[in-house]
């Protein structure tokens, strides 16, 4: 089956294709179960999320974090309770924001005034982000694979140090001096994270929480950017900790090309996530449309 956005592409995650995937806000945290719909007259268009799960739409679909009677309910943070609206006129479909906290953006940019949305359009919510697409009519049931969705079990969170730590061997005790100056509550995983690069170049070898993963040159330049940051910005809020943006990747990483892009930067990625999940680590690479990238987990 093809991905229901681009129409050319195999689909990879649910109905979509690995690079419209990419395109999408995902949230750290996000569960599929985290976004219901309630439908009672349902059109042939619908929300495609970031796991290829379709929502179908009412000609006119309340979107928000509470929602009273049918529409698309998004239980997180950045989604207000009564956040935006589509409404399909006779000219095609219309976005509007509802005064949200965090806004409403098509295509990257804001919602101002009601806008008019198109077949493969990205709409974002807050940080939750959306592909319309049309004439899908009733949507085939995707299984989502559970690796896309979990990640690796931490050895432990990062916690304040008054917190009693536990001493199970799935989750042994804390450096003091770690605990002290990594204090957040953001809930990001603490995983044992090692890069051994050859004299020599070439490569290198990536350990993770007891997984051992051959990189190219470039990936592990990747992860060792993306880990910098994250141990880096221990002073910054959760939500916006450890983004690298896609402008420095690619001016900062190795290329064998003259001229990398940012579609070079999302093949990488690809590439990196793949064998993540093929090694059973879990979507370890956040992507986030106007913050970059960043890891799931603050290493260490």
């Amino acid at each position: 089956m093809d991905c229901v956005v681009c129409r050319a592409t195999p689909a990879a995650i649910g109905l979509l294709c690995d690079g419209c995937r990419d395109d999408v806000a995902a949230p750290l945290g996000l569960l599929p179960q985290q976004v219901l719909a309630t439908i009672a007259k349902p059109t042939d268009d619908a929300l495609v999320d970031q796991w290829g799960q379709a929502h179908r739409l009412e000609a006119r679909t309340i979107i928000g974090r509470t929602v009273a009677g049918t529409g698309i309910m998004i239980l997180e943070a950045s989604v207000s309770r009564h956040h935006a609206h589509l409404t399909r006129e006779p000219d095609g479909w219309k976005v509007r924001d509802l005064g949200s906290a965090n806004g409403t953006f098509l295509n990257d940019a804001p919602v101002t005034e009601p806008l008019p949305v198109r077949h493969g359009d990205r709409i974002a919510f807050g940080a939750v982000g959306f592909y319309l697409v049309e004439g899908l009519g009733e949507p085939p049931v995707v299984p989502i694979d559970p690796a896309v969705i979990t990640t690796i079990q931490a050895i432990d969170r990062v916690r304040p140090k008054h917190e009693v730590y536990p001493t199970t061997l799935e989750s042994p005790p804390l450096a003091t001096d770690f605990a002290e100056s990594e204090v957040t509550d953001s809930g990001l995983p603490l995983v044992p994270l090692a890069i051994v690069e050859p004299t020599g170049g070439g490569g290198g070898v990536l350990e993770i929480a007891g997984v051992s993963l051959q990189l190219s040159q470039n990936q592990v330049e990747l992860i060792t950017t993306l880990a910098k940051r994250m141990r880096d910005e221990a002073h910054q809020p959760a939500q916006v900790r450890g983004f690298v943006r896609s402008s420095e990747l690619i001016s900062q990483l190795s290329w064998d090309t003259r001229d990398p892009d940012d579609t070079h930067l999302k093949q990488l990625v690809r590439r990196a996530r793949r064998q993540l999940l093929r090694a059973g680590l879990g979507d370890l690479i956040e992507s986030r449309q106007r913050f970059g990238y960043r890891l799931r987990m603050i290493p260490q």
